[in-house]
């Protein structure tokens, strides 16, 4: 009796695989007595069919589809290999027969292109027996990716399907998992695919990469909360255009665990492409937060860009003998490639920001180009992220939620202490924020007799002050002027505009601006965009405690103090300020004293420049006294930071239409009835409109006026479906008719110049009383006359046209409806609708007799 063994079919199934087989004995396997087993499986994977290439407009359709082959190929590359096995319902596994003629060609092009990687697919047509009936079955193979060769990923999104969803996007990685195709997410997954991915693996480790580690920081006890940047890190090593990552951040929020813990998974997974990874560290020494003071590191390997690359030469195997004495950059730069040419490394280079700036980042770009000619890799850590683009970095931050607790936790558990209470553990990530080194510098508080309470508020004081110092000394003496100032307004104000800290600094929004840029390289600074008027800067909440080293950098910190205390004061009360600036600034207009007004309009502004009250106040003073020009930017100042009163909108539009800029007059009115939902600004808006098409008119560019005109009919239209009281709506119609006029009259004019344009004008008056209801007798007349001059033209003519007949039915059937609903419309007279009914008719006849000549 023979055994159906899954073990047994899945180890045939990988030794096929393995040997490329592609044949009836894969599908003897797969269909056991005729029926597809069923059991999950990471081997092979059913589909009812594939999609075949046409011609060019099916291929398009049905490109989503090939998308969708294409992940589950991906999957199966990256992973063990496998098979599709194609005429088989996946959920029932019902057999059900393929026609064949799947080209794997194409679709091997199509894997080329969306993943740079060559995945050489190979597609059979097998001939199947059920019930004695032949049925075509296909298989397609795809090849487990060669050991030591990176995992395929998606360089392009792919195209979306009929609900605008993708089968992958940009950058994702896909293995198979049991019987499904997943997305690679968590740092266990890329270790996976970067492993020896055997299918009989025990999961022990049979070797491990040389490298020269230095020993485990004892505080180090296992990363938490790590997972998005030890993915990213493993994500990065499939990429071909970036051979050096950077992980930066401020001091103490874990960059060297992080870059070590990555290089530890990295020397346990042997079957990565790397033949041995080096550690360069720069550090003398480094912070314990759980002993309080530096402790001296069991090695520094290099202390400038020459040390560097000795120490590379010296880790690759270079005999000292072939160094050069004195040796230049350029001679050991040289040197470094040749050696690093022989295998795959992946050098660490922790603690980059141990030496000048200038080298810092000649550091990165002579990596990025010494890896870039030996194909190896390098990461490297530092509080700049060195001008690197976003796609080179990862901006390390402070530990959050769940990651935070568990490292608490585990900390307290290893010093023998008392769990804190939830409310305790918040209040330890909201002083530390998230930081390791100075969560680790509180707990050892509580370990020597604090409370977890006494252990925070001891540690915002003295208690603090140590580890801040060797966590931000370094980056705080490193700033330049203007940085330091403006990180100092920060720590005092907490938040800040551009225009507040321009303010308070007495700098220019572009020094300011640079100053930021600078803070924000060393991760000093985040906007927060959620509110209007633009960002607002804020620091983390542990750089909100180094005041005493930022006011040892700036000399002149007491008259920042000042001024920040004075902005603080004036934000606590800026209701009563706001409002005495705006009465006294009213009362000077009303005496005739706009120029006065005007200076206490500029004085206010300038005290909280974000305050769109006292905006609209100054672009009214300003408007007062003529400055018409700075009067719209401060009006567009206070739209931006979120004043949406009448008396922004109403002097806004006054000082537009003074300019007679129409189009402004119709962008400003269309954001007065947004914020307000008043009909008095949908009718400015449609005024403006009318004007621009008077203006384009009396150009004599009729088109566009027309085009204008109807943009303004169609608004109308919308409006009376929003406005309900009736002197909104009798205003509506009174502009409606206007508008309609003005409309007809363009087309009209620009049907002059036209062949067929007495057709055209009929069509107008046709649209304009059925669609904008515009029921006038003389352009209802004028519409009939233009008709009788069209009908009579083509009356002259032998024969018609297939356009021009389908023109005269279209006309016929239009004046057949307005026949039908004039005498309905109790806007026209009664001799009017008898004079209309009998020319309409006589025009009738003339066209019946031209559609059947």
């Amino acid at each position: 009796m023979q055994i159906d063994s899954i073990v047994q079919r899945r180890a045939k199934l990988a030794q096929m695989i393995s040997n490329g087989i592609v044949d009836s004995n894969v599908l003897s396997e797969l269909l056991v007595d005729g029926i597809p087993v069923s059991e999950e499986a990471v081997l092979w994977d059913y589909k009812r069919e594939l999609p075949l290439l046409l011609d060019k407009e099916s291929n398009k359709k049905d490109e989503h589809k090939f998308c969708e082959v294409m992940k589950d190929c991906v999957a199966f590359y990256n992973t063990f290999g496998g098979y599709l096995v194609v005429g088989v319902e996946d959920k029932t596994k019902r057999i059900v027969g393929f026609p064949g003629g799947f080209d794997a060609a194409q679709l091997n092009k199509k894997l080329q292109g969306a993943t740079g990687v060559s995945i050489e697919t190979v597609y059979r047509d097998i001939r199947h027996t059920i019930d004695g009936m032949p049925v075509n079955v296909g298989i397609l193979y795809v090849p487990k990716r060669a050991p030591k060769a990176n995992p395929a990923q998606f360089r392009k999104p792919a195209s979306p399907n009929e609900y605008n969803r993708r089968a992958y996007e940009q950058n994702d990685f896909f293995y198979r998992r049991r019987d499904n195709c997943e997305k690679v997410v968590t740092p266990e997954e890329f270790e996976f695919l970067y492993g020896d991915r055997n299918i009989e693996s025990t999961g022990a480790r049979s070797s491990c990469l040389d490298n020269n580690l230095p020993p485990r920081d004892p505080d180090l006890v296992e990363l938490r909360g790590r997972e998005k940047e030890l993915a990213s890190l493993w994500g990065w090593l499939s990429d071909q255009f970036n051979p050096v990552h950077i992980l930066c951040g401020l001091g103490g929020l874990g960059k060297t665990s992080i870059a070590y813990t990555f290089a530890e998974r990295v020397i346990y997974n042997a079957t990565t492409s790397f033949d041995r990874v080096i550690w360069l560290g720069a550090k003398v020494e480094t912070f314990s937060g759980s002993k309080n003071t530096n402790v001296a590191l069991s090695r520094t390997d290099f202390n400038s860009i020459e040390t560097l690359l000795i120490q590379i030469l010296a880790e690759t195997g270079c005999p000292p003998e072939q160094i050069p004495e004195n040796p230049s950059q350029d001679e050991l730069s040289e040197l470094v490639v040749e050696h690093l040419k022989a295998y795959r490394y992946l050098l660490v280079v922790d603690n980059a920001d141990t030496l000048p700036d200038e080298d810092q980042h000649h550091v990165f770009h002579l990596l990025t180009q010494i890896c870039s000619i030996s194909r190896n890799k390098a990461i490297i850590t530092a509080r700049r992220n060195l001008g690197a683009s976003r796609s080179v970095y990862t901006e390390v931050e402070g530990l959050t939620g769940s990651a935070f607790k568990l490292f608490v936790e585990d900390k307290c558990r290893l010093l023998g202490l008392k769990q804190p209470t939830e409310k305790e553990i918040s209040s330890l990530s909201e002083v530390s924020g998230g930081s390791p080194l100075f969560t680790l510098s509180i707990i050892r508080l509580v370990w020597l007799g604090d409370t977890y309470r006494s252990a925070i508020s001891n540690w915002r004081g003295s208690d603090g002050e140590k580890v801040r110092e060797a966590a931000f000394n370094r980056e705080i003496s490193r700033l330049k002027t203007h940085e330091a100032r403006v990180l100092l307004a920060l720590s005092y104000l907490q938040s800040a505009s551009l225009l507040e800290l321009s303010s308070v600094l007495k700098l220019t929004r572009f020094e300011v601006q640079t100053a930021l840029d600078g803070l924000n390289a060393f991760s000093m600074t985040n906007i927060d965009t959620s509110l209007p008027g633009g960002g607002v800067f804020k620091i983390p909440v542990s750089l909100s405690l180094v005041n005493d080293l930022l006011e040892r950098r700036v000399s002149e910190w007491k008259a920042i103090k000042a001024e920040c205390l004075r902005l603080g004061s004036l934000r606590d009360n800026q209701t009563f300020f706001v409002g005495q600036a705006i009465t006294r600034s009213v009362a000077l207009l009303r005496n005739s004293q706009p120029q006065q007004a005007l200076d206490v309009a500029i004085q206010a502004s300038a005290d909280l420049p974000d305050s769109p009250d006292l905006q609209c106040l100054l672009g009214r003073c300003l408007v007062e006294v003529g400055k018409n020009g700075e009067a719209e930017e401060a009006f567009q100042k206070a739209f931006e930071l979120g004043c949406l009163k009448r008396d922004l909108f109403d002097g806004w539009l006054s000082l537009a239409e003074t300019s007679r800029d129409w189009r402004r007059v119709v962008e400003i009115s269309d954001r007065a009835e947004q914020a307000l939902g008043m009909c008095r600004y949908a009718l400015t808006r449609i005024g403006g409109r009318m004007n621009v098409g008077d203006e384009l008119a009396r150009a004599t560019l009729y088109s566009e006026a027309s085009t204008s005109y109807a943009v303004a009919l169609n608004d109308i239209r919308t409006a009376l479906t929003r406005y309900t009281f009736p002197s909104d709506r009798a205003a509506l119609w009174r502009v409606n008719e206007t508008m309609a006029s003005r409309w007809l009259g363009s087309v009209k004019m620009e049907a002059e110049q036209q062949s067929d344009g007495n057709r055209r004008v009929f069509g107008a008056v046709h649209k304009a009383a059925l669609s904008y209801k515009y029921w006038n007798a003389s352009s209802l007349y004028a519409g009939l006359a233009a008709l009788q001059q069209w009908i009579s033209r083509l009356s002259s003519r032998r024969s018609l046209s297939e356009t021009n007949w389908e023109h005269l039915h279209i006309a016929r059937e239009r004046l057949r409806q307005l026949s039908e609903l004039v005498p309905s419309k109790p806007s026209l007279d009664e001799n009017f609708k008898a004079s209309f009914a009998e020319q309409a008719k006589r025009i009738l006849s003339q066209a019946d007799l031209l559609l059947v000549r």
